[in-house]
């Protein structure tokens, strides 16, 4: 919406959503109702006219806000919502900028105000209530031009929570502190104390008309008041763990390998591509690099390993990492595509805040609500309530116990009934999800009021059982999954320790203890026993701290030693540490620290006709994750190059671009060839920008010749380059 300024002195009464509001304030509605925006005073351009690029979702769960709802984003390049209108007269006006706080908000929301040749940016942090009446923020005193202008919010650099653009008013200082003295004057409380319940009308008589009803708003969702789990409390121990130090874990594996106490460690620009790698998930950068170089103490490594587990590239790396466990085994709706980024994003802030696995594990089982405002509930909305995926997934991400061969009939390997499933599904029948067309991010979990989960056959009714761990009938909801997850995370629980550090180990070490990772049964292969009970019980000696188990592993000299794959004959486990394949994460993760690879998300293509539920466009790094990405549950042996990713890395717009020796190409190649006349010097920093490392002196002569050969200089670089990202090296954990 978009007025020209005037003031209004009015009286008003508001119908919204069921109450009466009387008051003589600007038909503002109380904290809980909405704001209607025709009656601010300036102008005032409402998200319902705004112009949106990339992924935006309607939702009106958090009051109050202007208009019919608000909009928001997770983030993701690409996404923008941008505010168009005119100014009458030019001036300095104040700037009011609407959003909804809450605690998933982002702390950086990023904000352009443009008129004429002049613009400035703001960045709001989200999570504070705002700085004026109601959900108006004074955002900035703008000089503007007469004629258009705009301001833009953007999601693009988002790391956390979600970002909310609701409304912008643009008024004088005398508009404004008129509004801001009504506001104080007609503060909630007080306008609180002005709503009524609306008296029911009466029905009509037969033969009268019926009173239409009004339209619903058309951002409208119901609410959902969802039961709410338990606070966690972290259980005790009825053992004695012991923590692990890297150098008593060396001892272990010196017991049970050997040939560790003294092995030769891996040189510096191996140890810091391969720790980056584990830690953030992608390559060194060359600054960084040198800087550890530079760094002759004997600590550096320790320290290093510090600062990487600081990092919030950890908490990224690492969310990437449980997202794919979780959504490469979820089955995509009909309607809907799924978008993850919510889910990542508190994932990652969890990890970074270094939140206990038993904590967030318990609160991914628990939690309600709709998953765009409680990520955390992403888990069972995603899976669409089903209480046979969520029996079957929950024990095998968790727990890394596999129990889905046994829904249809006893298990055909191991002493498994038929019934130990369908106990687990047992805890998920009351679950319910409600799933909106083509938006994921408005799934809504919540309760069922009643229902038993029934055996196949012989219709009897199944008590909620968990293995050892038993539950009664006719409990709801809410209580049968804490029950459930309380017992998954409790610290005496057999398998959920052993389970997180199994994963952890697969990852640092090359294979897990067990394997493959999401079994540590009686199907596993597994390897060490002693070494993998010591470290998972160091795991629960520490409040399952995620970041300790990362840091005892990585200092290790077991891990510190060179990458190599094992010899012919040589099969005793973790006698040697293989190299492994990167996921689609850290591939293009990689490309972006060694070649400023941007992602980039083209806008929507048109919709063809009769395509209702057309697939939202893709970024680039979505398009290196399709061609790159697998099931990090999968064993090493089923994850292979394929020719998808062979033909993506010679003919993605965006790489090609970045392969571009040209002057004026502003890439990190054009910058080495122009700034090193000397080709050796040249071919050394290419090689520390894309590979981490320094060539031999055969590598730089390989690429001189090739050089002298093609005889065109930024052609033959261009070569070099291509070869580079082509090669198994950087495509590889080594």
């Amino acid at each position: 919406m978009q007025r020209p300024f005037s003031l209004f002195a009015f009286a008003s009464i508001a119908l919204l959503q069921g109450t009466l509001l009387s008051s003589l304030s600007p038909a503002f509605a109380a904290e809980g109702v909405a704001i209607d925006p025709a009656k601010l005073p300036g102008i005032v351009i409402d998200d319902s006219a705004a112009k949106f690029a990339g992924t935006w979702s309607d939702s009106v769960n958090t009051k109050p806000f202007v208009g019919e709802g608000y909009s928001y984003s997770a983030g993701g390049a690409g996404n923008l919502a941008t505010f168009s209108f005119d100014v009458e007269e030019a001036g300095e006006y104040q700037v009011l900028f609407s959003y909804t706080p809450g605690g998933n908000r982002s702390t950086t929301a990023k904000v352009t105000v443009r008129s004429g040749d002049t613009e400035k940016d703001y960045v709001v942090n989200q999570q504070r209530v705002p700085v004026g009446a109601w959900s108006l923020h004074w955002l900035a005193e703008f000089s503007f031009d007469a004629g258009p202008a705009t301001i833009v919010v953007s999601a693009e650099d988002n790391k956390k929570g979600v970002v909310i653009a609701d409304a912008f008013a643009i008024m004088t200082a005398e508009q404004w502190a008129k509004l801001k003295a009504e506001g104080e004057k007609n503060a909630p409380p007080k306008l609180l104390a002005a709503i009524k319940p609306v008296e029911p009308k009466a029905a009509p008589k037969p033969g009268e008309p019926k009173t239409a009803k009004p339209a619903p708003m058309k951002k409208e969702t119901p609410k959902v008041t969802a039961e709410k789990a338990l606070a966690f409390e972290r259980s005790k121990s009825t053992k004695v763990n012991g923590r692990l130090k890297a150098e008593q874990l060396d001892t272990l594996m010196e017991k049970f390998v050997g040939g560790i106490v003294n092995a030769p460690l891996t040189g510096d620009e191996a140890f810091l591509r391969r720790l980056s790698l584990d830690l953030i998930g992608r390559q060194p950068t060359m600054a960084e690099m040198h800087a550890f170089l530079a760094d002759h103490s004997m600590d550096k490594r320790a320290r290093v390993v510090e600062k990487l587990l600081a990092s919030t590239e950890f908490g990224t790396n690492w969310a990437d990492y449980f997202s794919d466990v979780i959504s490469y085994r979820t089955p995509q709706p009909e309607l809907t595509f799924l978008n993850y980024r919510p889910f990542k994003n508190w994932l990652a802030e969890e990890f970074n805040k270094n939140t206990g696995w038993d904590e967030m594990t318990y609160n991914i089982i628990t939690a309600s609500g709709t998953v765009g405002e409680n990520p955390a509930a992403t888990y069972v909305g995603f899976h669409q309530g089903d209480k046979s995926r969520l029996a079957s997934e929950t024990t095998r991400v968790f727990l890394s116990t596999q129990i889905q061969c046994a829904e249809c009939h006893d298990h055909k390997f191991i002493d498994m009934p038929q019934e130990t499933f369908h106990h687990v599904a047992a805890f998920f029948v009351r679950v319910q999800t409600k799933l909106p067309w083509n938006d994921s991010n408005q799934i809504v979990v919540s309760s069922k009021a009643a229902g038993e989960h029934k055996m196949p056959v012989t219709n009897k009714e199944m008590q909620p059982i968990a293995f050892s761990h038993k539950s009664d009938l006719g409990q709801s909801d809410i209580l049968r999954r804490t029950e459930l997850a309380k017992w998954i995370v409790g610290a005496d629980n057999p398998w959920f320790a052993k389970a997180f550090t199994n994963r952890v180990w697969a990852r640092l070490m090359g294979r897990g203890f067990c394997e493959p990772v999401d079994e540590i049964g009686e199907l596993a292969d597994s390897v060490l026993p002693e070494v993998h009970a010591a470290l998972a019980e160091h795991f629960v000696a520490s409040e399952f701290d995620i970041k300790d188990v990362f840091r005892t592993v990585v200092n290790s000299q077991a891990y510190q030693r060179p990458l190599r794959d094992a010899l012919p004959g040589e099969d005793k486990p973790f006698a040697v540490v293989p190299a492994g394949r990167l996921r689609g994460d850290e591939v293009f993760a990689s490309l972006k620290a060694g070649i400023d690879l941007p992602n980039i998300t083209p806008p929507p293509p048109p919709v063809p006709e009769g395509v209702r539920f057309p697939p939202p466009p893709k970024s680039t790094q979505d398009l290196i994750n399709d061609a790159f990405g697998f099931d990090p549950s999968a064993e090493a042996s089923n994850v292979n190059r394929t020719m998808q990713q062979a033909m993506f890395l010679m003919n993605n717009d965006q790489i090609q671009k970045q392969i571009d020796a040209s002057p004026g190409s502003g890439t990190v190649l054009a910058k080495i060839v122009t700034e090193e006349a000397d080709d050796a010097k040249a071919i050394v920093r290419l090689y520390q920008s894309v590979l981490a490392r320094k060539p031999t002196e055969k590598e730089v002569q390989i690429g001189r010749t090739h050089l002298a050969k093609v005889g065109e200089r930024k052609t033959g670089y261009e070569d070099l380059l291509w070869s580079m990202i082509n090669s198994a090296e950087f495509l590889s954990r080594r």
